[in-house]
C-alpha cells in the first residue's frame, strides 16, 4: 500500500508543498508529526479531499487528485475515513444508530461490526444517547463508526488532543489494535511525543522552511530515534523505545512481568494483556539513572548493562547520553555535573538503572 504525494496548497498566508511517498510494507501506523501551525492538518485535509490543491495524491494505483489531469475525486469516492479531535457523531442519533449509518453504506458485514464493538468495548453504549457520553466514549464510537465504512485508508487528525490524560490511556490501546486486525493501513496526526512513541511504527517530520511547509525526514520510529539530535530527543520528555520478548517465570507471582530485549530482562509492575510476542516498552530519559558498578543493594529492579555512544550536552545544565543496550539505543537525561563526577565518556561501559518502564504495546 503506497500513497504518493505531490502536491501544493495555498491558503490565505498558509503554504505546502510536499512530495512524497509513504509506503506501508504491511498494515501499520504511520504518524505525521511536528509543531502547531506546521501544517499536518492541511495535509491530512488534503489527502481526504477537503482542500483545493495543486499537483497528485495518489492511492496505489488510483488517482484521487491529478490537477494536470482535472482529477479530484470528492471525499466520499476516495475510500478514506477521517477521525477529527471532535468526534463529529450524529447527535440525533444512539450510538447504535451512528455505527449503522456505517454499516448500511458500506460492504461491512454483520460480524464486522460485533468485532469492532468487542475491540472498541462499547457494546454497553449502543442504546446510549451521543450527548451522554464522555469524550473517550465518543471518540471510541467515532473510530468504531470509521472502521465500519471499511475505508482503504484511516486518516487520523489528533483524536487525543481534547482528551484527559484517563480517556488517552483508555483509547491508545485501541489504536494500536485496529490497525493490524483490520489490515488498515492508518496515518496519524500528533504533537504528542507520548503518542507518537506508544503508537508509531514509522513517522514523518513536517516543519516550516522560510515559511513554507515541507517534510523534513520520514523513516521507522527506530531510525529517527538513533538520532540523539532528533525533534524527541530534545524535548524535556524524551523517551526511548525498547522491542522485547514476554517470559513468564515464577516471579509473577510477586506481580511482575518480564519482558526480555536480548541477554538481559526488564521487569514491569503492571500486568501483560497478552500472552506471547513482542511487546514494545517506553522508558522516559528522565526515569534513566547511570551508574559505573552494578548495585546489589538497591530497589530498582533495572539495571541493565550498557555503552555509552552518545554524549550531547544541552543548555539546561543537563547531558542526554545515548546507550547501546543489548543492541538497542537508550536515553538516559542526567546533570552535567554528574556526568562530569563520573568523567563519562563515548565507548565507556556503565550499568543503566531504569526507575520506571511503560508498556508501550
Amino acid at each position: 500500500m503506497k500513497l504518493l504525494l505531490n502536491l501544493q496548497l495555498i491558503k490565505d498566508n498558509f503554504s505546502l508543498a510536499i512530495e512524497h511517498e509513504i509506503v506501508w510494507d504491511s498494515a501499520s501506523v504511520h504518524v505525521l508529526f511536528g509543531p502547531s501551525g506546521c501544517g499536518k492538518s492541511h495535509l491530512l485535509r488534503s489527502i481526504a479531499g477537503l482542500e483545493n490543491i495543486t499537483g497528485i495524491v495518489q492511492f496505489n494505483d488510483t488517482s484521487w487528485s491529478d490537477s494536470t489531469l482535472n482529477i479530484h475525486l470528492p471525499t466520499h469516492k476516495r475510500n478514506v475515513a477521517m477521525v477529527f479531535q471532535d468526534s463529529q457523531l450524529f447527535t440525533h442519533l444512539d450510538v447504535n444508530q451512528n455505527l449503522m449509518f456505517a454499516l448500511d453504506r458500506s460492504n461491512a458485514n454483520q460480524q464486522d461490526f460485533e468485532l469492532c464493538v468487542q475491540q472498541l468495548n462499547i457494546k454497553h453504549l449502543l442504546n446510549h444517547r451521543i450527548n451522554d457520553l464522555s469524550g473517550g466514549e465518543k471518540q471510541r464510537v467515532s473510530i468504531a463508526r470509521s472502521l465500519l465504512s471499511k475505508p482503504q485508508l484511516l486518516l487520523m487528525d489528533e483524536p487525543l488532543a481534547s482528551l484527559d490524560w484517563k480517556s488517552k490511556a483508555e483509547i491508545i490501546p485501541f489504536i494500536q489494535i485496529i490497525s493490524q486486525s483490520w489490515n488498515l493501513p492508518i496515518l496519524y496526526v500528533t504533537h504528542s511525543i507520548d503518542e507518537v512513541m506508544q503508537i508509531a511504527d514509522n513517522v514523518i517530520l513536517l516543519n516550516k522552511h522560510n515559511n513554507i511547509s515541507q517534510i523534513n525526514k520520514s523513516g521507522t520510529l527506530t531510525e529517527i530515534l538513533a538520532d540523539i539530535k532528533n525533534p524527541f530527543n530534545q524535548h524535556p520528555d524524551a523517551s526511548s523505545v525498547l522491542i522485547g520478548a514476554i517470559k513468564h517465570e515464577g516471579y509473577q507471582l510477586d506481580g511482575l512481568s518480564k519482558v526480555m530485549l536480548n541477554e538481559q530482562g526488564v521487569y514491569l509492575t503492571q500486568p501483560m494483556t497478552t500472552r506471547s510476542g513482542s511487546v514494545r516498552l517506553n522508558v522516559h530519559a528522565k526515569d534513566v539513572s547511570i551508574s559505573l558498578s552494578h548495585s546489589m543493594d538497591s530497589s530498582i529492579l533495572n539495571i541493565l548493562s550498557g555503552k555509552i555512544m552518545n554524549i550531547q550536552h544541552e543548555a539546561s545544565a543537563h547531558c542526554l547520553i545515548q546507550l547501546d543496550v543489548d543492541g538497542q539505543l537508550l536515553l538516559s537525561r542526567i546533570s552535567s555535573y554528574s556526568a562530569k563526577r563520573l568523567n563519562l565518556r563515548v565507548n565507556q561501559n556503565v550499568f543503566a538503572q531504569i526507575k520506571a518502564v511503560a508498556l508501550a504495546r
